[in-house]
């Protein structure tokens, strides 16, 4: 193959069974997020073309989030090639900066407003935090009976951090809309208003998931034009001015309901009785939840009555979900500066985390290139993965444990033993 052919077969996959729609920005510098809308799926599904219509083999490095951003950057690693560095690469967020919860994103905003404060134990048990799986055992990050009371009931617990729902789902979108405006145009310094808006409508913002719909929470503020409102968004830590009518017809959208006034006025740093009990509350010991639900799913859409080709559109949200796992990194951190132990174990715990996140990435591959050319013999190495990923976050658990009991001896008189597993349940209703 050479750099010619995987361009022309790049070009080919992406007008032809992908529809792109954006190809009149096609070349060898397109980004592939931002100009070309490809996020992880897409993505997954231009490699399956590749690697079956054009006999074009796919490296296991494909799945490094950090290999390639441009599409001279995928031909090159599609060749072997070291890629070279591109725009985007300053945009890749630090540990620390990862995407994990669009919710406990905003509810840190309004924590990290106080540099004291420390932000990184709010995303305890977020690894672990609530999904649906749907009649049709499809993976789903919303449903309509998942709520955020959770996450809203310990930020004020853990951090005096007060969250009023000032969504009223008894009344009409348009009247929540209004009531939404007067709170926008009366609301104090100390507060922030929380929406829940389908960033599909929002084409100006762009964003790493390019899915219909997209529900998403951030926080609007007002600007000197009251045409123009300015929107913040802390889980992909962008800012920008927008219409304020393309920001209101996003909330307008039936697939979204919802939003929170957080005032952190008074907000304080938590005390160590109610961390502890937080970490007990959300930390499940014996399961992990997404492995769980995938097994599931992978049994139903693995029978012999069922195609196999069911699965593409039942794993489809796992990326979503897979990143949740990076919570487990903002916990060891604040382990490590609390505990203030050496960096390399520290650093060592978070390669044990990023593996995790690439097993998910490659498990959604195999899982999508099963359902793509319906071979079963590849149905003993989905399960296999599962288990092979399972294994992994129960070390990772059980090493986070071990560091959560040495903070307990420190900052607690007695010692704080895990009791019985009493976390949120694992999946709503979809």
């Amino acid at each position: 193959m050479t750099y010619e052919s995987i361009l022309s077969a790049i070009r080919m996959t992406l007008e032809g069974p992908l529809a792109n729609e954006h190809m009149a920005l096609f070349r060898p510098e397109a980004v592939l997020n931002d100009e070309l809308h490809l996020d992880s799926v897409i993505l997954i599904n231009l490699m399956l073309h590749l690697e079956t219509d054009h006999g074009i083999e796919v490296p296991e490095r494909e799945f490094s989030k950090d290999d390639f951003a441009t599409v001279d950057g995928l031909i090159r690693m599609l060749l072997g090639q070291k890629p070279g560095q591109t725009a985007s690469t300053d945009e890749t967020p630090a540990p620390s900066e990862i995407t994990v919860h669009c919710f406990v994103s905003c509810m840190c905003a309004a924590i990290r407003r106080h540099e004291q404060l420390n932000f990184r134990p709010f995303h305890f048990g977020t690894w672990d935090s609530s999904f649906a799986v749907t009649p049709e055992m499809r993976l789903s990050y919303h449903s309509e009976e998942m709520t955020q009371d959770l996450y809203a009931r310990w930020v004020e617990r853990l951090y005096n951090i007060q969250v009023r729902e000032w969504y009223d789902h008894g009344k009409s979108k348009d009247e929540n809309l209004a009531h939404f405006e007067r709170l926008l145009s009366t609301k104090t310094d100390d507060e922030q208003l929380v929406v829940f808006l389908d960033m599909y409508h929002l084409p100006e913002r762009e964003n790493k998931y390019n899915q219909n719909p997209f529900p998403h929470f951030v926080i609007i503020e007002l600007t000197d034009d009251p045409d123009v409102w300015h929107l913040y968004d802390p889980d992909y830590r962008w800012r920008g001015d927008l219409p304020r009518e393309t920001i209101l017809n996003a909330m307008a959208q039936p697939t979204v309901a919802g939003g929170y006034t957080v005032n952190s006025g008074k907000a304080r740093a938590p005390h160590p009785e109610d961390l502890a009990d937080y970490f007990h509350e959300t930390f499940r010991a014996g399961d992990n939840v997404l492995t769980s639900a995938l097994r599931r799913i992978f049994e139903y859409h693995c029978l012999p009555e069922q195609p196999l080709q069911g699965l593409k559109d039942a794993i489809r949200e796992m990326p979503v979900l897979s990143l949740r796992k990076y919570a487990y990194e903002h916990a060891f951190a604040f382990f490590w500066q609390e505990l203030d132990t050496a960096f390399e174990d520290f650093d060592a715990e978070c390669d044990r985390v990023e593996a995790l996140c690439e097993g998910f990435r490659k498990l959604h591959y195999l899982a999508a290139r099963a359902a793509h050319t319906q071979d079963r013999s590849l149905i003993p190495d989905l399960f296999a993965a599962l288990d092979a990923l399972d294994e992994l976050e129960f070390s990772i658990k059980s090493a986070l444990k071990a560091q959560f009991d040495g903070w307990c001896a420190v900052n607690l008189p007695a010692s704080a033993s895990l009791p019985q597993d009493k976390s949120q349940p694992e999946e709503v209703p979809a």
